[in-house]
């Protein structure tokens, strides 16, 4: 069985299965871990819920989707009035939503789904999640607030109290966009920037294969795909 995360996809439906394909996920045999930040900035947040939604259903075994701090704020929006959402994509993921799901009940079902999803997941090699962990507080316990966790601060946990933390299991997540997918034994950030607003060739969707720690990227300026190997430190 192979290993494969996304993580921070933000609408990029198109992006998301070409690498699939090119990376010859089956999910019969391969685990798939998506990180969170499903939706907003991209033009089809509703086509990438629908999608992945519908793959965790087919390969409940296999496929593990985590909340990103972008489905939390659909969430707020949603069952509480904050607008906070709306200003960070919101109205264009609802119009999306709206063009996927013309039954109100079916759209909210999705979006329910998708910001009642957990918090982190493990497997006997790794703990994935969005942002980052707290120390401070037993797995079980941590709360929405690491979905926002500073990389800085992430990263100022020194690795063998992170790794004493976790049984011994590095951590996988994103949030936080950068130029390349490095290791430190402890902690590996995938964020490779979809639809952010940083230079605009240097966007890319990723999926990472932790079985071989390698990485396909789809760089979406220039429609191309490249592959890599993560970089060790």
């Amino acid at each position: 069985m192979r290993k494969f995360f996304v993580t921070d996809i933000h609408g990029d439906e198109k992006g998301l299965k070409l690498l699939l394909k090119q990376a010859g996920v089956d999910l019969n045999v391969d685990q798939l871990v998506i990180g969170g930040d499903m939706i907003n900035r991209g033009d089809n947040s509703g086509g990438v819920v629908k999608l992945i939604r519908q793959l965790a259903e087919q390969f409940p075994e296999r496929v593990h989707v985590l909340m990103g701090n972008h489905e939390e704020m659909m969430g707020d929006y949603l069952t509480h009035g904050d607008r906070l959402w709306l200003r960070h994509g919101g109205q264009e993921t609802l119009e999306s939503f709206d063009t996927h799901w013309a039954d109100e009940i079916i759209r909210w079902e999705h979006m329910e789904w998708a910001y009642s999803l957990p918090l982190y997941f493990e497997d006997e090699e790794y703990v994935y999640t969005h942002a980052g962990l707290d120390t401070r507080q037993p797995l079980e316990q941590q709360n929405r607030d690491i979905l926002w966790m500073n990389e800085f601060d992430f990263y100022q946990v020194p690795r063998s109290e992170l790794l004493a933390f976790t049984g011994g299991k590095p951590v996988i997540h994103g949030h936080t966009p950068v130029e390349r997918i490095c290791y430190d034994g402890a902690r590996m950030n995938c964020d490779m920037g979809s639809n952010t607003y940083s230079i605009p060739g240097e966007r890319a969707l990723g999926i990472v294969n932790l079985s071989e720690m390698t990485y396909l990227l789809y760089k979406q300026a220039s429609k191309k795909l490249e592959q890599r190997r993560i970089s060790r430190y």
